[in-house]
């Protein structure tokens, strides 16, 4: 597969990719693909775009609309929207993201449903899960690794049946409990933040010894816990698809040193953050 890079910015790679010569209404193929490290003036609007996009969030934030919605996506959310329509997004400032326009077989009737079942954005509980896939295939493209258009088409629905699955589950953190998962939503977007459970809990309205309770008994871990747990995931995030420093990284994940970071990562994931971001995918 011949591929035609281009660089936009020193932190941001974006591909072209040919589309199949054959079996489009059978196949997905990806039209472009690539991470972008956005500034506060970046924006698209676009009328048509021949393709579906799919943007994996992984910092700050970014707000879009539809000819019938609009919203801001953060981390730990997806975005879907269909640029055979008139569309726009645009950075709330700084914020970065992994992305792959589509198209194929059966992309409108599955935009269609999830968009139906749950609108253009999609809570992700695991965001590696997609952002694996999107820095898999990225890092094909860069090296030049072959990968056959059945990969890619395998690739990109299953990218699409985990969507499915998410459109139109209720709460934003799935645990069914809605003063959790008001507070789980309020973590993942502020990882940044100096998050402390007396905050968390006067988001609830409950006194800090029982909103920690409720919390623990929902998800079986403790609101610090499961700070850490997220902030760890969000590292892994950009250490897969960013080319971010360690240092960076750990700033941008809300540790406060890069070597609490280090240690932290190391003693959640039994690997440093370089021998993680070298490991094969």
């Amino acid at each position: 597969m011949q591929l035609d890079p281009a660089y936009y910015e020193d932190t941001s790679l974006h591909f072209y990719l040919p589309q199949p010569e054959g079996h489009r209404e059978l196949m997905y193929y990806p039209v472009s693909i690539g991470y972008f490290d956005c500034k506060p003036s970046y924006s698209v609007q676009r009328n048509l775009f021949s393709s579906y996009l799919l943007i994996v969030m992984l910092t700050g934030a970014l707000s879009w609309q539809t000819r019938r919605s609009r919203g801001v996506a953060r981390p730990g959310q997806a975005l879907l929207l269909d640029c055979n329509a008139p569309h726009s997004y645009a950075a709330q400032g700084k914020c970065s993201f992994t992305f792959v326009h589509f198209a194929g077989a059966q992309s409108a009737a599955i935009y269609e449903e999830i968009e139906r079942s749950g609108g253009n954005m999609i809570h992700l509980p695991d965001p590696n899960t997609l952002n694996e896939t999107i820095g898999e295939m990225l890092s094909c493209v860069r090296s030049e690794r072959r990968l056959n258009e059945g990969q890619f088409s395998a690739m990109i629905y299953g990218m699409l049946m985990k969507l499915l699955e998410r459109s139109g589950v209720s709460g934003e953190g799935g645990t069914g409990h809605p003063t959790v998962d008001r507070a789980i939503a309020h973590i993942r977007t502020h990882l940044t933040d100096r998050l402390t459970v007396e905050e968390i809990a006067a988001l609830t309205g409950y006194s800090p010894s029982y909103f920690s309770h409720l919390f623990t008994e929902e998800t079986g871990m403790s609101p610090y816990q499961f700070v850490v747990r997220s902030r760890v995931e969000q590292a892994q995030q950009l250490l897969m698809t960013t080319r971010m420093t360690v240092q960076e990284v750990a700033f941008q994940c809300g540790f406060n040193s890069a070597a609490n970071f280090c240690y932290t990562f190391r003693r959640m994931t039994g690997v440093s953050p370089h021998a993680y971001r070298k490991r094969p995918l």
